[in-house]
């Protein structure tokens, strides 16, 4: 089973993740919109979410609510509400920084920083999810980019197994992680 998060940037691309049932991030790509399309037309994922953060550019939040119409009219997914519904292909609305805020547990530096990304990748194994470090751009602009899709991703597994909360903003209704402490022993390994 594969969980997809979709970060939309504002160059009118968008970084896609993709995690296992094991929270192993199995692909970080960087997409026009066809060329997600046809992914999403290939990797057939169970949930997927897409990233709306307060700090989005009107264009960012347009382009979210058109992949996600595309979700729906294309792909047969449905839009996941307060009541998750027995579905087939769910897609959800979340912000990753609502997850990282919990994750990190101070205050959590902007992703626009160089110790923002690290901040939240260096704690991305607390909640068990696993990423080699070769996925990984060293461009920091995409780097921030692949950081929000994977957390992203993460809300599409945690709403698949019912480990998230509620949030209400702008009328539109938001699936937030919850964070659960993995201990080293528990995580898995690539």
């Amino acid at each position: 089973m594969l969980f997809l998060g979709i970060q939309c940037n504002q160059d009118r691309t968008f970084t896609a993740a993709v995690i296992n049932e094991s929270r192993q991030v199995i692909s970080i790509t960087n997409l026009w919109k066809e060329g997600l399309i046809w992914y999403l037309d290939h990797i057939n994922p169970s949930v997927v979410a897409v990233n709306f953060s307060l700090w989005f550019k009107e264009n960012q939040t347009k382009n979210a609510y058109e992949i996600i119409h595309k979700l729906i009219d294309i792909f047969d997914f449905v839009p996941a509400d307060r009541e998750i519904k027995t579905a087939e292909k769910l897609v959800i609305k979340t912000d990753t920084d609502l997850f990282f805020k919990q994750l990190v547990r101070k205050e959590l530096l902007p992703i626009k920083t160089r110790e923002g990304i690290e901040q939240r990748i260096y704690n991305l194994p607390k909640a068990g999810i696993t990423v080699k470090p070769e996925m990984l751009s060293a461009d920091r602009n995409k780097l921030q980019k692949e950081v929000i899709s994977i957390g992203t991703a993460f809300a599409s597994y945690s709403v698949y197994h019912g480990q998230f909360t509620i949030e209400e903003r702008n009328n539109d209704i938001l699936h937030i992680p919850v964070y659960r402490y993995i201990p080293k022993s528990e995580r898995q390994k690539f």
